[in-house]
């Protein structure tokens, strides 16, 4: 049975790991029809394909057309838009789906079919879309949280990672994310962070930077004060970063993607 909805997922890996619970309401609400899709930048897509919630993954680029086109191809009578941008109610629009839900967020009322009222208070991120949830008859299991289960083959991609960068995993690995594409305003401070590998590799734990295409300058430079860091992510295979995770004995961060990825994995995590 081909999927009839497809969800709108987010842009950054961060949240659409905490979107997850909201994902899983949506499938059991939807299994009768096939369940669910998501359409999801290409980088995330590999991630939320190992979930196991969706029937199936619409990896998509950044340009509009290439969106429009890939719900099109799709054949999808509804559409149910996370985002609260205007782009992404406009694509589904575009791709003539025939429903369209989300909150009338962004001058884009006229795009939805199905409008449905915000929260005016805002909680947890967890909560972002209990409105629409609420709306779409859809319950999302109470005390859920998100969590990550990687393939017996992907945790083994992780190691073979940090073999492949010179670790030989007879010591405790751990992870330091020291950027955050939101912004400098949730950075800890590069300085920081070359304190605390300096003294994580004095007390015997090897480090490895988490970073991303964005942020490789960054980890260049930290890795080059440290007289030679190896890193992971810099290439943006997020699929790659979570099994590279997943090896880690703690993770390091800033509040950010990894970190989100790092809890859902189980992996111990400190955010400062």
């Amino acid at each position: 049975m081909a999927c009839e909805t497809v969800v709108i997922g987010l842009n950054w890996v961060g949240d659409n790991v905490l979107a997850l619970p909201t994902y899983k309401a949506l499938q059991h609400r939807f299994r009768g029809e096939g369940g669910i899709a998501v359409a999801a930048p290409a980088n995330v897509a590999t991630l939320l394909e190992t979930t196991g919630v969706f029937k199936q993954v619409v990896a998509w680029k950044r340009g509009t057309r290439q969106r429009i086109a890939a719900l099109r191809a799709g054949g999808f009578r509804r559409a149910i838009i996370l985002p609260n941008s205007f782009r992404a109610a406009a694509v589904t629009f575009a791709a003539g789906i025939e429903e369209r839900w989300g909150y009338p967020t962004d001058w884009r009322r006229f795009l939805l079919t199905h409008p449905v009222a915000r929260p005016e208070t805002r909680g947890h991120q967890l909560d972002d879309y209990t409105g629409l949830l609420g709306a779409l008859d859809a319950t999302r299991v109470d005390g859920d949280i998100p969590d990550i289960k990687l393939p017996p083959s992907v945790h083994d991609r992780g190691r073979r990672r940090l073999l492949s960068i010179g670790l030989h995993l007879d010591r405790p690995v751990i992870g330091i994310h020291h950027g955050g594409l939101y912004g400098r305003a949730k950075h800890w401070g590069d300085a920081s962070y070359v304190d605390v590998i300096k003294r994580l590799r004095t007390d015997g734990f090897d480090i490895v930077l988490l970073t991303s295409p964005r942020e490789r300058e960054q980890a260049e430079r930290i890795a080059t004060t440290c007289n030679g860091v190896p890193m992971v992510g810099h290439d943006g295979d997020v699929l790659e970063l979570a099994a590279t995770i997943s090896q880690c004995a703690a993770v390091i961060t800033n509040d950010s993607g990894p970190l989100h990825v790092a809890t859902a994995l189980a992996v111990p995590s400190v955010s400062i």
